[in-house]
């Protein structure tokens, strides 16, 4: 290892561009493997990180009405008594999430990550006690479990125990007592939560939990018993369910470390971005190779004279393999250092927590040691190889040196086309990927997003009835606010139902409409496009209050008024928005008329189609409705201006505010543009890799052909026609990868955008526009030194041979 050592040393201070190149490249290629594979190790670590997840499962509920799209839907609350009695080994608990119970300390209000549970959740989940026991606290009715950096928040670093806290759950403020305080929480769990205190144990009469959703805990003690709870559940229907609902419903149970990945393409996205770690790495060792094998004539007299005085070909394969080991090794310290060194920067536009441990679990060395040792062999066996084989007689008497014949150079022609074959599709991918982030951002989606303000803690059922109206008027009279409604349904979710509506004379199954709420000036403030009839107006037209409305303007048993989106009048049968106006249709055995059709509003992801929807008018919008608020002003500084009204009217509960444009980038936008962010930075240095790799064989190239050179200059060739050869040589290869590159970028990226249903056309563009560019890059790579050579005088290159 010594001698590998030393001769590496001598080949790097000897040959300064060859080390920049090989362990740069090497270098750069470890680190972008390094960090991706974090990335990777991280989601396909969610949930495994909690005490015994190996055998803990949930139950999988989703639901998917004919022309609707298939969503998760809680687990039934009784489920969980059904099957501990059934089941005597197992160990069940329910959760019930809340992203957003409110903390009162004082005059102020914090909100936090509560679940409710059953005793036995921290049986299931054994979480690492700092003080006090989880389940006596549990077992109290007052009893509450904090993760300490919640306890150090409230309470400093003083013991908790005993502490009390005041939490508004639903609406209702209730003190609690601390009874346990346990390790902070990994980051990568699906169903994270800072407190957690007993779940009711009437839980179906409480309307907000059934609502916020159950999510039952399994622990079973053999994978074998999973099969007969599916057969019990089957046999045990959901009564909370109609027959006729009940044929859309599937229900099992699923192992909860699978839940992660198999939601919102989170697997696909984590496939492609370790695939392109991958890429990254394997470029760098292709670029290793064809730089060892363009070397192989300039160290082929040092091999024959050490076959000459007695190395065997076995020692001179360990010698020259110690030497890759040796490079390997000084490249993967130089690419930790680069992935420690980028890891702030992939976490601020990946939006990740990625860090570098280096003992303990989750250490980096293991994958570290093992990258080194596989990349040593994919690296240096087929150079150590070739090297080793040359015969000394033959290279000694030689007037040129081998390394240069037809295989090498082929092998080399096949290296460059596979290099640029990947770099030509993780171009066209990226600039896919960014075009269709930036059209899901700036699509039309039906309504004017700019400008909106959505206030989600008017929803709150700790507002009363007279806070509510102070909150309205108050914000109605504040300056720059043009327009003002209250809904059950908002971008990014809200409050809705969903129902069978039929048309008179149709057949067929009816479909399902979901059931929205709306308040005054609804369509006004989110600037919808009427296609047909006209909006509500409750002053002018009495029917427009709905049935169970509770304004002054409603009217019983009457037929109501209501409004539907085009997808909603194509479901009913209406292929022209104005065929609709005035026809009735049954909801549920109660009939209304409709009066309206407005374009499609995309409140939901851009991956799933606009929903049909049927609008009804209810005085204050309806079931916890929530406040939107329409200004041309800044919505950064209005906002402002708004909390401070709020806490002035409502001190006890957070106002949530937020704009609709940062809502539904939260929503659903979020994790694309994330996701492509790394995308473009892994595809980015997979191609600088790839550069560097076919700069280095120019370099080498040009140089074995300086006598060449110099001798067409002689009988007359002009340095553009010396420029024109060396360019053909290398674009040739570019050009043959453009032809493998496409099908397969063409693949892959159809079946990415087919996720999406409001997606890009797949035009050719991006398939030209990535061959122009890697015909420009390839170009500008060797036209440097081609330039070089091409100037030369021919005396001083002939003069070196």
């Amino acid at each position: 290892m010594s001698s590998a050592f030393l001769t590496l040393y001598r080949s790097l201070t000897r040959h300064r561009l060859y080390a920049i190149l090989n362990i740069g490249g090497l270098a750069l290629g470890i680190a972008v493997f390094l960090v991706l594979m974090l990335f990777v190790r991280f989601e396909t670590n969610y949930d495994r990180v909690l005490p015994g997840w190996e055998r803990v499962w949930t139950i999988a509920r989703t639901i998917q009405f004919p022309g609707n799209p298939e969503v998760q839907i809680p687990s039934s609350p009784t489920l969980s008594g059904q099957l501990a009695a059934a089941f005597p080994d197992l160990v069940v608990a329910r959760m019930t999430p809340y992203d957003t119970a409110t903390v009162l300390t004082g005059n102020t209000s914090t909100t936090r990550k509560l679940a409710l549970v059953d005793r036995d959740y921290f049986r299931i989940f054994p979480f690492p006690v700092v003080e006090g026991d989880t389940a006596s606290a549990i077992a109290r009715p007052d009893g509450i479990v904090v993760t300490q950096s919640v306890a150090e928040a409230y309470f400093g670093r003083a013991s908790a125990l005993g502490r009390t806290l005041t939490v508004a759950i639903d609406g209702k403020a209730r003190t609690y007592r601390v009874g346990a305080v346990i390790a902070d929480l990994p980051q990568n769990q699906t169903y994270a939560s800072v407190l957690f205190a007993e779940i009711p144990v009437e839980l179906a009469d409480d309307s907000r939990s059934t609502s916020n959703g159950v999510v039952t805990f399994l622990a079973l003690p053999n994978t074998a018993m999973a099969d007969r709870i599916g057969a019990f559940m089957r046999r045990h229907p959901d009564p909370a369910f109609n027959p006729d609902a009940r044929q859309f419903l599937k229900e099992g149970i699923v192992p909860l470390a699978g839940r992660h990945l198999t939601g919102n393409g989170v697997g696909t996205v984590v496939a492609v971005l370790g695939g392109v770690g991958i890429v990254a790495l394997l470029l760098a060792v292709v670029n290793y190779v064809n730089l060892a094998t363009a070397r192989a004539g300039l160290r082929a007299r040092e091999i024959a004279m050490r076959k000459v005085v007695g190395a065997t070909r076995r020692m001179l394969i360990g010698q020259l393999l110690g030497e890759a080991l040796a490079a390997v090794t000084l490249a993967a310290l130089i690419g930790l250092a680069l992935a420690e060194i980028a890891l702030p920067f992939v976490n601020a536009i990946g939006g990740t927590d990625l860090s570098i441990t280096y003992w303990g679990a989750g250490s980096i060395l293991p994958p570290l040691l093992a990258t080194t040792a596989l990349v040593t062999l994919l690296a240096g066996f087929y150079p150590a190889f070739v090297i080793s084989r040359f015969l000394p007689a033959g290279v000694l008497a030689a007037a040129r040196t081998p390394g240069g014949d037809r295989a090498g150079a082929g092998l080399r022609k096949a290296l460059v086309v596979t290099q640029f074959g990947i770099a030509v599709a993780l171009m066209i991918g990226t600039a896919v990927l960014f075009a269709q982030t930036r059209h899901v951002q700036q699509a039309d989606i039906g309504f004017g997003r700019d400008g909106l303000i959505m206030l989600s803690g008017y929803g709150d059922a700790a507002l009363d009835p007279g806070q509510r109206a102070r909150l309205l008027d108050a914000m109605r009279k504040t300056r720059e606010v043009a327009d003002i409604t209250t809904s059950g349904v908002v971008p990014g979710g809200g409050t809705f139902a969903i129902a069978k509506m039929k048309r008179a004379g149709a057949i067929g199954e009816p479909p399902m409409i979901v059931q929205a709420t709306v308040g005054e000036h609804f369509f006004e403030t989110y600037r919808a496009r009427l296609l047909a009839g006209r909006i509500f107006d409750a002053d002018r037209f009495a029917l427009d209050v709905g049935n169970s409305g509770t304004g002054s303007k409603a009217v019983a048993g009457r037929v109501a008024n209501i409004v539907l989106n085009r997808t909603a009048a194509r479901r009913l049968g209406f292929e022209q928005a104005d065929e609709a106006i005035g026809q009735f249709v049954s909801l549920d055995g109660a009939t209304v008329r409709i009066v309206g059709v407005i374009a499609d509003m995309r409140f939901g992801t851009p991956r799933e189609p606009v929903e049909a929807f049927a609008y009804s008018y209810r005085p204050g919008g309806g079931y916890r409705a929530i406040v939107v608020i329409r200004t041309s002003a800044d919505p950064a500084s209005l906002l402002g201006r708004l909390e401070t009204t709020w806490r002035r009217i409502a001190p006890a509960v957070p106002p949530a505010a937020t704009t609709v444009d940062q809502k539904l980038y939260d929503s659903y936008y979020r994790q694309d543009v994330q996701r492509s962010r790394l995308f473009t930075a892994g595809a980015v240095l997979a191609v600088a890799i790839g550069c560097l790799g076919l700069y280095g064989l120019a370099a080498f190239d040009t140089m074995r052909r300086i006598k060449e050179i110099g001798i067409r200059k002689v009988l007359g060739a002009s340095t553009s026609d010396v420029m024109r050869l060396l360019l053909v040589q290398f674009l040739k290869p570019v050009l043959l990868a453009n032809v493998i590159a496409w099908p397969i970028a063409w693949f892959a990226m159809s079946h990415w955008l087919s996720g999406f249903d409001d997606r890009i056309d797949l035009s050719p563009g991006y398939f030209v526009g990535a061959s122009v560019l890697a015909l420009v890059i390839a170009a500008a790579t060797v036209a440097s030194q081609a330039w070089r050579v091409a100037r030369a005088e021919p005396a001083r290159a002939l003069c070196q041979f």
